[in-house]
Formats: structure tokens, sequence, C-alpha cells
């Protein structure tokens, strides 16, 4: 899990970020531009963590609203300017050279990003009121709302792109803002201004979302991490060490991939690396799922049983088909095989950890962590 936490967010959040800006001008491409992107974006979304997550809430809610909007607009102009170039054929492999496998293949990125919502929701939800309930809502509504927008706009990019040329789509440095400047030099604008804005949202969520699982990992006393981890800010109430650890846990291998390969071939790098290990946590979490909610006698066939077993399957095709028939060219080689080869370490860690302290594994996640974040909260 800090593998994929650490590698997804500064590879996405901070290169992502970095080769997002520099591609609207390629002029300004060096690292004297790209690197200072890159400590910015850290070093912002490590001050939202620290000062609570009232202000970064509020953030996220207004500039994530303003986005929809904007996508949504931006989207359906590009549609409409389609006209009969408008084919619901693109929701088949019909455009599609390598068939399914080619589907498959493709998702090792598309699927790792929506991981975020699991991660910023879950992990802030004992700082909710009925966490139980609230933690469902917010996955529902925010699957509905992304994916919903993400649908639309994914479609409008093709039909106004050209389906039979989006094997050139990704070769373009921007071709989502030149899309979006053919219709409206405004919305062209606005979707800069709203995408470096969604960047800095993913890295504000995902670091609040970090440091509060590390906090707890630290109260836990596993994975080897230091008791300081677990401390909170005495008048803020916010989980401070950990933030802290999380802001340099991420900038130095996003720093490290940029000047070896460049802030966009570094962050997609950092991205196919951190996919193996996030889908090896959600296949291990859909294995246990049904085991867990029989422990807790409130089993259900479908949703504890039948929608884990497809996504493994689902999972289990990307991981394989990333690989198969043959592994990717370099560098993103070095990439499988630094995910895939993290799994046993992460695997003997783990059975190291328990050899050692078995109480701490069977105790682990009895910490309530929002208690004292929540109790320093209310004193300040």
């Amino acid at each position: 899990m800090i593998f994929y936490s650490t590698l997804g967010y500064s590879g996405f959040g901070f290169l992502g970020l970095a080769a997002f800006i520099t591609l609207i001008n390629p002029v300004y491409s060096g690292l004297i531009y790209w690197l200072p992107i890159v400590i910015a974006a850290a070093l912002v979304a490590f001050l939202f963590t620290w000062f609570g997550i009232r202000v970064s809430t509020e953030y996220q809610i207004i500039g994530g609203l303003i986005e929809v909007i904007i996508l949504i607009v931006g989207s359906s102009l590009i549609i409409l300017r389609a006209g009969p170039a408008n084919t619901l054929l693109v929701f088949t492999t019909r455009f599609l050279p390598g068939g399914v496998p080619q589907l498959f293949y493709s998702m090792i990125y598309s699927v790792v990003l929506f991981f975020g919502t699991t991660l910023s929701i879950t992990s802030l939800a004992e700082e909710t009121r009925e966490p139980t309930k609230a933690v469902g809502r917010a996955l529902v509504s925010t699957v509905v709302v992304a994916g919903g927008t993400l649908l639309l706009v994914a479609y409008a990019f093709t039909v106004g792109y050209g389906p039979t040329l989006m094997g050139s789509f990704a070769a373009q440095a921007d071709p989502g803002l030149v899309l979006f400047k053919d219709v409206s030099y405004i919305l062209f604008i606005l979707l800069i201004v709203f995408t470096i804005n969604s960047f800095m949202g993913y890295n504000v969520s995902v670091s609040n979302g970090n440091a509060r699982i590390y906090y707890r990992f630290a109260k836990d006393k596993i994975i080897f991490l230091p008791e300081a981890i677990g401390k909170v800010h005495r008048k803020i109430g916010s989980p401070a060490m950990s933030a802290l650890f999380v802001f340099l846990l991420s900038l130095i291998p996003a720093i490290i991939f940029g000047l070896v390969y460049g802030p966009e071939a570094g962050g997609l790098l950092m991205l196919y690396a951190n996919a193996y290990s996030a889908y090896t946590e959600h296949i291990i979490a859909s294995v246990g799922l049904p085991f867990y909610m029989k422990k807790r006698r409130d089993f259900k066939l479908l949703q504890h049983l039948v929608f884990p077993a497809l996504a493994i399957g689902v999972l289990g095709a990307v991981i394989f088909f990333s690989l198969y028939p043959a592994p990717p060219a370099y560098p993103y080689n070095l990439a499988a095989y630094i995910g895939i080869g993290w799994i046993p370490i992460s695997a003997l860690m783990t059975f190291v950890e328990w050899k050692i302290h078995p109480e701490r594994i069977r105790n682990a996640g009895q910490h309530n962590s929002a208690e004292q974040i929540n109790t320093v909260q209310q004193e300040s």
C-alpha cells in the first residue's frame, strides 16, 4: 500500500502536473521549469494537510464542482460540433487494432487512477458523523459524478478527434486542450486553469489520505514506522508529523524519476509500476471481503462475493495483458518488473513483521485514529 500510494501520488500528482504545464508550450520543458512545479505541488498539498481537513474539503468541493461544469459544457460543444461523426461504435472494440487484449492493456493506467476515490474517502471516514453510512454514499456519488463526467469527456474527445485517428491521440502534446480551443477559447483557458486545479485537488486529497493512513500505521506500530509519525499537532489537530513524512516520501522519488526520464515519461513509469501493487492490494481485499463479512454475520452474496469475484477477474486480466504477448518497450518494461518485483518483497516484510510482532498484526486497525485528532481539534 505504501508503494502504490507513494508512487501513484507523486507520479501523477507532481510529475503529471509538471508534464501538463510544460507540454502546453514545449519551450518551457527544461529542468528549470518542471522541478519548481514538482516542489510547489508537493509543498501546497503538504500545507493543506498540515492545516487541517476543513480547509482542504471546502477547496476541493468548490474547485471540483466548477471543473465538472466546464468539462460537461466543453464536451457537449465538441459532441455537437462532431455532427454526423457521432457513433456508438466507439463503445465497442471496432476501432481497437488489438481487440480485447489492447482494451485491458489500456486499463493499466485508467483503472488505477480511480483507486484514489476509495483511498481518500475511507481514510477520512472516522472523522465524519456516521461513517458507515457516509462512506457508502460518498463512494457511490463519487463514482456516478466522476465516472459519468469522464465518460462524457472520453466520448467527446474520441468523436471530436476521430475514432480512426486515436492511435495518434496520445502522441499529441495536449490533445484535449486543442479540442476545447477549437470550440471556445474561453473554455480552453478555463480548462487549463481547472486542470491544474484538478491536479492540486488530487494532491490535497491523497496527501490527506496518506497522512492519516501512515498516522494509523504508526499508532498500530506496524511496518517499521517510528511512533513519532503518530503524533498530532497540539493546536491544529492535524496528523502533522505524518503529513511531513508523506511530503518527503513522495517528493524524493518524483525528483529522481523526473531527473532520469523527464516529467512525462517519469510520471508514467511511476504510475505503471504502482499499478501492480495497487491491483494486488485490491485483489487481496476482494479475497478477504466475503470472509470478513461472514465473520460479522452480514454476508450478502451479490455484494460480498459476486462483485469482488468480478473485480478480481478484471484486475487479473489487466495484469496479464500488460505483459502478454510481450512486455512493453523500454523503459516501461522496467516499471513492470519493478512493480511485480515489489509484491514478494512486501509479502516478505509482512511475514517478518508477523513473526516478530504477531500481536501487532492481530490488533492492527483497533486503534481509533480519529479520536485523538477530533479531541485536539475540538479543544483548539
